[in-house]
């Protein structure tokens, strides 16, 4: 044992020994060259390993970290070789430097052996234009998922407005042929002679046609009254008028209406007004106190009428189906000056002031 420690003493003994400075004949210029270099190689290796650890430090899912952590090494113990050579200019500690430079040559073997079988590996990760490049198709792939996303989204609102629209067509068909129906019921059990009730059916249902017509302008989404009345009145050629405040109507209560409007005028011209050069005077009212709606039918200047008539289709399609429909009531008066029929209804979602709408 003691000659071991002999043996570790003898190599780190200096007293033997010149600084590195003799050999350069200690001429300042050969020295304070060699210094500064080695402090200034020292100074950077020192800051190279400092850079990678604190990237490092920070991109802990970088792949083979640990060959950097090597490296980081090697440059550090050969950052300390440029200090120790700096230091044996002047002072002969040889025996610690070379345990520092075979430190680093361990350190270098080391690092050279690991990397050799490391090299495929890395040669094999993909370059910036390869990784570029898999981004790039795998943001076309998304774009085209979301887009056959998009398609699927569109095509299933598309197949649900599809049935929507179905079961609206099928449900206004059922109300268009039930109001046929009623029509047909109604004009043979009242009509006696063929052709009149011809006549009277076909002049009905093309009341319904021109209901329908102006509820198909609007998308089925609801009518005016002022344009009911327009399309329902105009063809008779005959003098009318409309005062006050235009309402707006559900698509069904328009269709309610533009019967009514049908009956009233086809009696207007057959036994009321328009027979013997008369008008008709429509208004519409809305009293806010009971929010309701009144729509007065008038007609003066027509020839007098003696008799009240029966109860026919017009009058039950008013007093009934109106009513009915809206909710409120209605009366007629067969005054002598001329019919009068007054239709009553509360305000609301089918029957509204357009104002308040």
């Amino acid at each position: 044992m003691n000659g071991l420690w002999e043996r570790i003493a003898y190599f780190f003994d200096s007293n033997a020994l010149n600084p590195h400075g003799i050999c350069l004949m200690w001429r300042p210029e050969l020295i304070w060259t060699h210094a500064i270099s080695d402090v200034l190689i020292g100074l950077a290796y020192f800051s190279i390993p400092l850079a990678l650890g604190v990237f490092l430090w920070h991109r802990r899912d970088v792949r083979f970290s640990w060959a950097i952590w090597m490296f980081v090494a090697f440059i550090m113990l050969c950052g300390v070789t440029h200090f120790m050579m700096v230091w044996t200019l002047w002072n002969p500690d040889y025996g610690i430097e070379a345990l520092i430079k075979a430190g680093t040559a361990a350190v270098s073997v080391v690092t050279a052996f690991a990397l050799w079988p490391l090299l495929p590996r890395v040669i094999a990760l993909p370059s910036p234009t390869e990784l570029e490049r898999r981004i790039a198709e795998r943001d076309q792939a998304l774009a085209e998922l979301r887009a056959a996303m998009d398609t699927m989204v569109e095509m299933r609102e598309h197949e649900a407005r599809q049935k929507l629209l179905l079961d609206e067509l099928n449900h206004r068909v059922k109300n268009t042929l039930a109001s046929v129906q009623s029509i047909a019921v109604q004009t043979l059990n009242a009509e006696q002679e063929p052709k009149a009730a011809k006549a009277t059916f076909v002049d009905r249902l093309m009341a319904l046609s021109a209901t329908h017509n102006l509820l198909v302008k609007h998308s089925w989404e609801g009518a005016s009254f002022a344009e009911l009345v327009q399309a329902s009145l105009d063809h008779y050629g005959q003098p009318y008028s409309l005062e006050g405040p235009d309402l707006a109507m559900a698509p069904n209560t328009a269709v309610t209406l533009g019967m009514a409007l049908h009956e009233l005028a086809t009696n207007a011209v057959k036994y009321g007004a328009w027979s013997g050069g008369g008008r008709v005077s429509l208004t519409t009212e809305f009293q806010p106190a009971r929010d309701e709606v009144i729509i007065r039918w008038r007609e003066t200047g027509g020839p007098p009428r003696q008799d009240t008539p029966g109860q026919g289709f017009g009058s039950r399609l008013l007093k009934q189906g109106v009513a009915g429909d809206l909710g409120g009531t209605v009366s007629l008066d067969f005054a002598a000056t001329g019919l009068v029929c007054e239709i009553r209804a509360p305000a609301g979602q089918r029957l509204t002031p357009r104002a308040a709408a």
